[in-house]
């Protein structure tokens, strides 16, 4: 993981102010937790830091790279929506590896990186069922 920082990032849409300035570093390995009211601009935060948005004015920089213009992909950085979307007709795992698979990564690193996550969230015993089984 590299270190995130937002600076200066606002976020103004049909001239409603949706962030305003905000700062924040968060450290190479650091686990930070987002919170507040609904439509304090939590989302919209973690949309601009994933590429999803762009920011009407700041900087966004991951590993000290400034990527405020570069896209989604580029960014190498994951987001997992509240109201998840799964492909139903794939399995966990497959659902899991993904987007790494679109990524190219060959399918042995795959298989490891999905199981390395399934081990850190504790559904390594899951990998195998459909969504609709979970």
């Amino acid at each position: 993981m590299a270190e995130v920082q937002l600076s200066g990032v606002g976020k103004h849409f049909d001239g409603i102010r949706l962030l305003e300035s905000l700062d924040l570093i968060v450290d190479d390995a650091e686990f930070v937790v987002l919170l507040g009211p609904s439509g304090c601009g939590k989302t919209t935060a973690l949309r601009i830091i994933a590429g999803l948005e762009r920011p009407t004015s700041g900087r966004v920089l991951i590993g000290g790279k400034d990527v405020t213009s570069l896209s989604p992909r580029e960014r190498d950085v994951a987001m997992v929506f509240q109201s998840y979307a799964l492909y139903p007709h794939m399995s966990i795992e497959d659902n899991i590896g993904y987007p790494l698979k679109i990524r190219g990564v060959p399918g042995r690193d795959r298989v490891s990186a999905v199981k390395a996550v399934a081990e850190s969230l504790e559904v390594g015993h899951l990998l195998s069922r459909k969504p609709r089984q979970l």
